[in-house]
């Protein structure tokens, strides 16, 4: 088989020589027509979209969405600096909230202080207005305000903080684009639009949600006028989901960017300086930004979205195209120094390292694929893009690569720096021709020895595995200095959280929620459960229709403190329900189903390490299930339940793809080396880095995250390539021979030298993202830089000791296992 398919590879050399400008102009031709569909790219980054469509959770979450709308809001937090109630900065307040419900695009609505519902009873009328209704002009009237506020329970921790020195503005966004109408959960009680609504809320609301873009659209508006009004006087801390979604939406942007630039840069520089020739540069640069061009491409014509995790594929792919044609030019250039013509090198150079490129990139493919069954999407995304971009590339590679080997001018070319070739003699070796053979001369000298510190090696990165932690903490992401990130924390210290989790309490009938008995246990749930603390998880404020109700039932009772309750009849519950409809507000769609049967509360709690909420989350739903009447139930959803479900999730796909990447890529590596031993014993260097990367990880406490979890199966995608090139060379050497150092001081002077150069490539491809904003992708590019020098070094070291001491028991070379 291998054989026939270095043939095949030989005709395709042949065949690409003679037709090299029609080879040229159809690769081209396809490119550009795939890259033509780049700009239907969608950018995604709203953390409810990191769940696939399926997920029970995100089923959960987006009936939410229909029902109530976005939990997660703007929070803009106003600090004066001195009374609150100062008339100027109210004032200004005023005009701050205006102009955001003006001049925001897709709001759905902004609460304040200068909004803030008032509820009073006069005779047998409820009336229900707003805190500001009738501006104050006068000194007295201001205080009789202030006092009012200060003295309402529903504003601290909403509106007001717990001091009376913080106001916050909330910036509630649409759940659905212009022209989705989602089934309202007052939708009931607008009789007129039954059954528009009715045939609206049957359209899917998943690809009619708002988009990254109008997001982004939405934030980017909001900072212009808040630039424009915060002062001395004035502190505004914006903070919020949306915001730190358009954040890190502009960082993916300019990451992806500035690392392609960048990559390109240094890999081009890295190849000049190496092989000092036109020809070393031009053909590699071309097949990686080509094949780059084409993948993002074909992502915006499958309509593949763009999510986080997405930036590295970019300079990944470049690393990826840059290695495999480097293979393929270094023994180009040492059949031309033999002698060869051109049409002979190019065909020499197609039968000798085409095959292991071929299998190198179909093991890495293969490795990364094992995330596209990930229940984290920009994971399952990588898993499916990436791919994709690799076989791309090694299509090019095949295709492209000898056609420009075939048309450019060699004459002008200096002699290459670095022959390698298995005649020369040390005296002519390059610098790292000798480094490369001599530490393979030390493998083999030295095998048992070289085996025993790897053990060792092994046995302390073991014991840090275990020290190991999985966290989703997605604003330990940012900078400290970032204005959300200080937003969110300012927030988190002075109102009590800027986090939510939603509870729904479920009724089997129609008012359900008018039962006192229902509604009584809900109240006294909420008191349990109000400043629970589980892990870093607090529960801050809540609000619910009990809350509502007990300030309806307060103000039909004179005012008085002692009515502030909960009604122990039906009847009467219904009545006062009403009367607050009749009132002209809205404010019940916030908390309830048009039937009554489905009540919503809020619980604010702050933004901490997702891995958190599912203890406080499970703790939360058993205290109410525990409260609740038979025929009632507590769900959770919610954005705290959302990003719960992603850390679960974060740690069933590690465990699941590194599974799947050593089930395919193993059967790969025998299918390659002809042998079943010698493929399981060559999966041992492959495997020694991602250990001792993740051993590394876990002592220097750096967590496993959504993008540190990629690290071992890009590794052992990438640490393959390197095992196959120098097992399939050393296999030919060793049946020619049957001498071990023999064989292993051959395959390095030959093959080592491009390991040596593509490892380089590789590992300055992820090293570059030590210069990102965000920390869990400078910790991504940091260990998997590492992972490759150590795969690299795992093949001139720990695979020629492995060879010396298994050829004492078998004959690799001349069985097939």
């Amino acid at each position: 088989m291998r054989n026939r398919i270095e043939i095949f590879l030989g005709q395709l050399g042949h065949f690409t020589f003679r037709h090299a400008w029609a080879v040229l102009i159809g690769v081209l031709a396809g490119v550009v027509l795939l890259a033509s569909q780049i700009p239907n790219i969608e950018v995604r980054t709203a953390t409810d979209e990191f769940l696939k469509g399926d997920d029970p959770t995100r089923v959960d979450y987006d009936a939410f969405l229909e029902l109530f709308g976005r939990d997660d809001v703007v929070l803009i937090a106003i600090e004066p600096d001195g009374d609150l109630f100062d008339l100027a900065f109210l004032e200004k307040l005023r005009a701050l909230h205006e102009e955001l419900e003006d001049n925001v695009p897709h709001v759905r609505e902004v609460q304040s202080l200068i909004s803030a519902r008032e509820t009073r009873g006069e005779d047998d009328q409820l009336i229900v207005g707003e805190l500001f209704e009738d501006w104050p002009e006068s000194p007295a009237e201001l205080d009789s305000i202030r006092d009012r506020a200060l003295a309402n329970p529903l504003y601290t921790d909403f509106i007001i903080s717990r001091d009376g020195k913080l106001t916050t503005v909330t910036v509630e966004l649409e759940a659905f684009s212009e022209g989705y109408e989602s089934a309202d959960a007052f939708e009931g009680f607008d009789e007129a639009d039954d059954e528009e609504a009715s045939a609206d809320a049957s359209v899917s609301g998943d690809a009619l949600k708002l988009s990254g873009d109008q997001e982004a659209e939405t934030v980017a508006a909001l900072h212009g006028i808040l630039n424009r009004y915060e002062a001395d006087g004035f502190k505004i801390y914006a903070g919020g989901a949306p915001v730190l979604n358009t954040a890190l939406m502009e960082s993916l942007l300019g990451d992806m960017a500035l690392f392609t630039a960048l990559s390109t840069f240094l890999i081009g520089l890295f190849l000049t300086v190496v092989f000092r020739r036109v020809l070393g540069v031009l053909i590699p640069l071309s097949i990686a930004l080509l094949s780059l061009f084409a993948t993002l491409g074909a992502m915006g014509a499958i309509g593949i979205p763009a999510m986080p995790i997405s930036e590295i594929v970019p300079s990944f792919l470049l690393s990826m195209g840059v290695g495999a044609s480097v293979h393929l030019i270094a023994i180009f250039l040492q059949r031309l120094e033999l002698g060869s013509t051109r049409e002979e090198a190019i065909v020499g150079a197609l039968s000798h390292s085409g095959l292991p490129i071929i299998m190198t990139s179909l093991t890495t493919a293969g490795g990364i694929a094992s995330f596209a069954t990930a229940d984290l999407l920009p994971i399952a995304v990588f898993g499916v893009v990436a791919p994709l971009g690799i076989l791309l590339t090694l299509v090019l590679t095949l295709l492209l690569a000898p056609a420009l080997l075939a048309v450019l001018p060699l004459a002008a070319m200096p002699a290459p720096p670095e022959n390698g070739t298995a005649q020369a003699n040390d005296t002519h070796d390059s610098p790292s021709i000798r480094m490369l053979t001599r530490a393979g001369d030390f493998a083999t000298s030295y095998a048992t020895n070289v085996l025993i510190a790897c053990g060792i090696l092994t046995v302390l990165a073991v014991v840090g595995i275990l020290r190991l932690e999985v966290s989703f903490d997605s604003l330990e992401w940012f900078p400290d200095d970032l204005p959300a990130k200080v937003a969110a924390r300012k927030l988190d210290s002075e109102m009590g959280g800027s986090m939510s989790l939603e509870l729904l309490v479920e009724t089997s009938r129609a008012n359900g929620l008018h039962d006192p008995e229902v509604l009584h246990a809900i109240d006294r749930a909420r008191h349990t459960s109000t400043g629970l603390q589980v892990g870093l998880v607090t529960a801050g404020k809540s609000i619910s229709l009990v809350d509502i109700l007990k300030e309806i039932h307060q103000a039909l009772n004179e005012g008085r403190p002692d009515a502030r309750v909960v009604p122990d009849d039906q009847s009467l519950i219904s009545q006062e329900l009403i009367l607050f409809e009749n009132s002209g507000s809205d404010d019940l769609q916030d908390v309830v189903d048009s039937e009554f049967r489905i009540g919503r509360m809020t619980i604010r709690t702050p933004m901490v390490d997702g891995s958190h909420y599912p203890p406080f989350s499970a703790e939360v739903a058993r205290i109410f299930n525990a409260e609740l009447p038979e025929g009632a139930t507590a769900k959770l959803t919610g954005m705290m339940v959302v990003m719960g479900r992603s850390f679960t999730a974060s740690i069933e796909t590690m465990f699941r793809s590194y599974a799947i990447a050593l089930i395919v890529i193993t059967p790969l590596m025998m299918l390659l080396l002809g042998s079943l031993r010698l493929g399981l014993i060559a999966m041992i260097p492959n495997l020694f880095p991602i250990v001792l990367t993740l051993g590394l990880m876990g002592w220097m406490d750096q967590p496993l995250e959504m993008f540190s979890l990629l690290i071992g199966s890009v590794a052992l995608g990438l640490a393959v390539d390197d095992t196959i090139h120098f097992m399939h060379g050393f296999r030919q050497r060793f049946s020619e021979s049957g001498d071990v150092e023999d064989a292993v001081r051959k395959t390095l002077r030959t093959t080592g030298q491009a390991l040596l150069f593509t490892s380089i490539v590789l590992s300055v491809g992820f090293f570059i993202y030590v210069l990102s904003d965000l920390s869990n992708l400078r910790r991504f590019g940091l260990f998997t830089a590492f992972s490759i020098v150590m795969a690299f070094l795992a093949d001139i070291l720990l695979a020629p000791a492995l060879m010396k001491v298994t050829t004492r028991f078998s004959s690799l070379g001349k069985t097939n296992g």
